[in-house]
């Protein structure tokens, strides 16, 4: 007989408690459920965190963006407003803290900061709401490539009160800041500097005036006659100018001694160098004398900076005249990281300005002359004398000899050893007031005789064109992007309204008395010769 086991009874029952706790299949569902959460809370913070980083990306790269086009040297909006326009453009004004600009003459450093909080969608089980995203960056642009023209007056006036002493210790100081060891070390070519000297004209020496279109040409001075319309731009001239009379409005004088354009080393421009030696000479050998034309300096100077000037830069290298350094210079006004700089010196007023008249500037004048054997000049006049003979004027001698204030039939020196003057070379061997006097005058003693002949032969340009010349040609600089620094040297405040108007800005502007010019030429030095490309 079989018995069945009695669930019931004692012994059963520790047999089922047993097997029970054996069991593990509640366990592992509650483990799964834990790890489940967890699983699912990592996946929430990585969902968070991605958001978080992808609102920093988007923050950092309109910072890049807006931080980058704020530093461009190019742009003339105000910084601070091109990086806000950014933010706002892109929607996250609310979230850009601050912006920092940091400007220089030569270089733009700018910083902007912002951040976001970002809310979170798991991560608040864990008691955080929101995450920061920050974002931080900052641009430099610095300028390496620097032309510079310095245009100095060296007129009569600056030989009073100890003005061109002065002047020579500022442009010396101002030559060996911006060319010195330190500067120029390793750096060959980044620098290029002018010297454009002007008193009532700029002599721009012969091998810049041989590559242009010019009438009248002779090899007694290299200046240029200037047009209304050279003023409103700041290309060379490229069509036929005359170049400017070699002659002597001021005194009475043979050979001339106060010529128009002069020609005396010094004062012949010196373009596109590096050469400090020859910079500094040139700067103790100049000597005050002339009128006073700024505005003609101011032409030059802007020209030199002008990309039409390349091609006489290349000639001149060709003629050994310039380093093969600066063959590709001016740069184009958009050359990257470059600058050109126009400073401009004067110590008064423009005053007037002579031009010869076209039919006293080429071809065969009336006067014939030799140089004897201790160079001076004898002239013969080819005006036959007027007598009255018979009730009727009759010609006698043929030719009037100044030296002696008489006629004769013969040329002084005798024919054979005198030549028909040009009309160039007359003015470079007598001085207008010379030949109106010598010439021509003592003949009958005829005032008006005078005066025709002294007046006759050039024409005058006044003050107040030439200011007006100045603005325009100031005005075509600036619109180009060169900047421009002034230094009025003691003159009176009417004077330097056109200095200040020329001026790229009042920060550019300098009105200075005696030892004051050397510390504006050194501000001026100093600030550019911070320049030193930063990428």
């Amino acid at each position: 007989m079989t018995h069945k086991k009695d669930p019931a009874r004692p012994g059963n029952r520790r047999l089922n408690i047993a097997g029970f706790a054996r069991d593990e299949d509640g366990s592992m569902i509650l483990f799964s459920l834990y790890l489940f959460m967890a699983i699912l809370l990592i996946g929430g913070i990585s969902v968070d965190i991605m958001r978080n980083e992808f609102s920093r990306l988007g923050l950092q790269n309109t910072v890049d963006t807006a931080v980058l086009a704020a530093a461009d040297l190019d742009q003339r909006l105000d910084p601070t407003a091109v990086v806000e326009d950014y933010f706002d453009k892109a929607g996250l004004r609310d979230h850009l803290n601050s912006t920092t600009v940091v400007e220089n003459i030569n270089s733009r450093t700018v910083t902007a900061d912002s951040s976001v909080d970002v809310s979170t969608l798991f991560m608040h089980t864990l008691g955080i709401s929101s995450m920061p995203a920050r974002a931080f960056g900052t641009a430099h642009e610095e300028i390496s490539d620097i032309e510079i023209s310095m245009v100095l007056d060296i007129s009569g006036s600056m030989g009073s009160d100890g003005r061109l002493p002065r002047m020579k210790n500022a442009a010396r100081s101002f030559v060996n800041t911006v060319l010195s060891d330190e500067r120029t070390a390793g750096a060959a070519g980044e620098v290029s500097l002018s010297i454009v000297p002007y008193s009532t004209q700029v002599n721009v020496g012969s091998g810049i005036a041989e590559q242009l279109t010019l009438d009248y040409t002779h090899d007694y001075s290299h200046c240029v006659d200037l047009q209304d319309g050279d003023y409103d731009h700041t290309e060379l001239p490229q069509e036929v100018r005359n170049q400017t009379g070699h002659f002597d409005p001021w005194t009475r004088t043979s050979p001339i001694s106060k010529p128009v354009c002069r020609n005396d080393a010094p004062f012949i421009v010196q373009p596109v160098t590096e050469n400090r030696n020859a910079l500094l000479a040139q700067i103790d050998a100049l000597d005050p004398d002339g009128n006073t034309s700024t505005e003609i300096g101011a032409k030059w100077g802007a020209a030199l900076l002008d990309p039409s000037f390349r091609p006489v830069t290349q000639g001149l290298v060709d003629a050994g005249k310039v380093d093969p350094t600066f063959d590709n210079r001016p740069f184009d006004y958009n050359h990257p990281n470059s600058m050109k700089v126009l400073v401009l010196m004067t110590d008064g007023a423009n005053t007037t300005q002579y031009e010869l008249r076209d039919e006293f500037s080429g071809g065969l004048s009336d006067v014939w002359g030799y140089q004897d054997s201790r160079g001076r000049w004898r002239f013969s006049v080819d005006h036959p004398e007027n007598g009255w003979e018979d009730g009727d004027w009759t010609a006698n001698e043929r030719w009037y000899l100044p030296a002696s204030d008489s006629w004769n039939n013969t040329r002084d020196g005798g024919d054979a050893n005198t030549k028909q003057l040009t009309y160039p070379e007359l003015w470079a061997s007598a001085s207008t007031q010379y030949n109106a006097y010598y010439m021509w005058y003592r003949q009958n003693n005829n005032s008006q005789v005078y005066y025709d002949w002294y007046y006759a032969p050039y024409r005058t340009i006044s003050a107040r064109t030439k200011d007006n010349r100045l603005v325009e040609i100031c005005n075509a600089a600036k619109a180009n992007g060169i900047l421009i620094f002034t230094v009025a040297f003691e003159i009176t405040d009417e004077d330097a309204r056109l200095m200040k108007q020329c001026a790229s800005s009042p920060n550019h502007y300098f009105d200075v008395e005696g030892d004051e010019i050397i510390y504006a030429f050194s501000a001026i030095a100093s600030t550019i010769n911070q320049l030193r490309l930063i990428q």
